[in-house]
């Protein structure tokens, strides 16, 4: 700045005296090199100053739930999240981004809230088509996993399958590969902690084949039995996409002295077709538990599907149906029908309603939920 301020000072001074009267082309050649000059120093401190490497954004969402659980009513308010993306570029090959999140409202001792860093990696770009990521990273499973902003899913609440049988939101801490062909496949392999389940020798909260429970979340995670995660996508037909994905761990117990628990395998895919305003979902997703002890307490399979389908008559009013089958125990087959609307006043807020409805083994929980969406 100060040689910026100096050189105004003695251009003006210069083209101001009349011992050095110049004709009309050469004022004006002196006066095209000093503005090349200037504009060449602004350049420069503007791009000193620029934040233009610095990547913000988040979302949010506010859930009101009516339920009628076998004669009880549950009816609460509830702002569920509260999520802020942060990203930062070191140069157009390298790259941090993370996600950190609010839940509840409030996260203490005597409240049900959490603080969560459901991303926190270095991606590093190796070529023009594959990429290198470590850190804290969203699995490559189901359609909701990845991206689960309000605005991008009918519903109030989270597809059950996604929040179940595959448990969202779902990361883990680790490396991947991922790498894009040119007839529209793609392919992710990941390397991360595994699951651990609860001793049920010790712990009166949780269970041994419980897989939700399981997640460790990297914190803390024990890391004696890391899990592999594989995926392949296709999208190289317009409206349509399909993936396949799987993941393998040794032990679900991670080598404790008490062996409670065996190997698991996941094993799931998707399809989403649109055509104009219509479109069409479904996934199917399996756990596969190893060992005497899941089968007797008949766990060793949990699997469940969805299908969903919708229709915007409107650009910005979306209306869809979806039925849900999953299954975590032998014997106990649940079912979930969802229906409602979506309104997008903008593309990146939305109103939700919708109507759920349960059968005996679910649960029983029927009424209708209310819900508000941003993201930006």
């Amino acid at each position: 700045m100060k040689k910026l301020l100096t050189t105004l000072v003695l251009s003006g001074c210069f083209l101001c005296n009349p011992l050095h009267a110049k004709t009309d082309a050469e004022r004006i050649k002196t006066l095209e090199e000093k503005l090349a000059f200037l504009t060449e120093e602004i350049d420069e401190l503007s791009s000193k100053s620029s934040n233009a490497d610095i990547h913000l954004g988040g979302y949010g969402e506010l859930h009101y739930n009516n339920l009628d659980n076998n004669g009880e009513d549950f009816v609460e308010l509830d702002l569920h999240r509260f999520v802020i993306f942060f990203g930062y570029d070191f140069n157009e090959k390298m790259r941090f981004i993370s996600e950190f999140e609010v839940e509840h409202v409030i996260a203490s001792a005597g409240n049900r809230g959490a603080v969560e860093i459901e991303q926190a990696y270095l991606e590093f770009d190796l070529s023009d088509n594959s990429q290198l990521k470590t850190g804290v990273i969203l699995l490559p499973v189901g359609i909701i996993n990845e991206t689960h902003e309000p605005t991008t899913f009918y519903g109030v609440e989270r597809p059950v399958i996604e929040t179940t049988i595959i448990p969202t939101t779902w990361w883990g801490g680790g490396a991947s590969f991922s790498q894009q062909l040119e007839n529209g496949v793609s392919y992710d392999i990941f390397i991360t902690e595994g699951l651990q389940t609860d001793d049920p020798s010790v712990s009166t909260t949780n269970d041994a084949f419980d897989i939700k429970g399981g997640k460790q979340k990297t914190s803390f995670a024990s890391a004696h039995d890391l899990a592999l995660t594989a995926r392949i996508k296709y999208t190289g037909t317009p409206g349509l996409e399909l993936a396949a994905y799987a993941q393998y761990q040794p032990d679900l117990d991670q080598s404790a002295e008490t062996s409670y628990a065996e190997s698991a395998t996941l094993i799931g895919g998707h399809s989403t077709y649109q055509i104009s305003n219509f479109k069409a979902t479904a996934l199917y997703a399996r756990w596969d538990l190893d060992g005497d002890d899941a089968q007797a307490a008949g766990k060793d399979v949990q699997d469940g599907a969805y299908i969903e389908l919708s229709y915007r008559p409107l650009h910005n009013v979306g209306v869809f149906a979806r039925q849900s089958l999953w299954s975590q125990e032998t014997d106990i087959d649940k079912e979930q029908t969802d229906f409602g609307v979506n309104y997008w006043p903008d593309e990146d807020i939305v109103f939700k309603f919708d109507i759920q409805m349960q059968n005996d083994d679910a649960g029983n929980s029927d009424g209708f939920n209310l819900g508000m969406g941003y993201q930006f």
